[in-house]
């Protein structure tokens, strides 16, 4: 794994948890629909009713490992920004921030950093130098 891998972990994290969170919304919309049309009286209640308990326990299921991967997200959230923080120059730790850490693309990066793209990518490749040394200290401890 490369340093930008490991650095980019945190913002494909964040879209599988989004993804997930919509998943279960749309489940929990569409058992809302089940239990409301279970209770129009029908006389197959008590067959759908264990259907729509199968259901919710899915959902219960599916939140629990969403759970789990926030937990993930936010381990790893903490272990990049404790990576970036090795940096002592304030602009390199601040692009770095942005675009590893809440996901912005490099053009709004550097609109708000108020520098060129081409800056950005300059302050970003020598940002990544600096942490190398640091990365190797990380990858040697997932090795052990």
């Amino acid at each position: 794994m490369t340093l930008k891998e490991y650095l980019s972990q945190a913002v494909k994290l964040d879209k599988v948890i989004d993804s997930a969170i919509l998943r279960i919304d749309e489940w929990k919309k569409f058992s809302v629909k089940s239990r409301s049309f279970l209770n129009t009286g029908s006389s197959a209640n008590y067959c759908n009713s264990s259907s729509v308990e199968r259901t919710v326990m899915k959902i219960a299921r599916a939140e629990e490992r969403l759970n789990k991967e926030i937990d993930r997200y936010v381990d790893l959230q903490n272990e990049i920004q404790n990576l970036i923080l090795n940096l002592e120059n304030h602009e390199e730790r601040a692009l770095l921030e942005r675009h590893y850490l809440l996901g912005q693309t490099w053009d709004k990066v550097a609109e708000e950093c108020f520098v060129s793209l081409r800056t950005v990518h300059y302050i970003h490749n020598k940002a990544l130098k600096k942490l190398e040394p640091y990365f190797q200290k990380i990858k040697e401890r997932f090795i052990c």
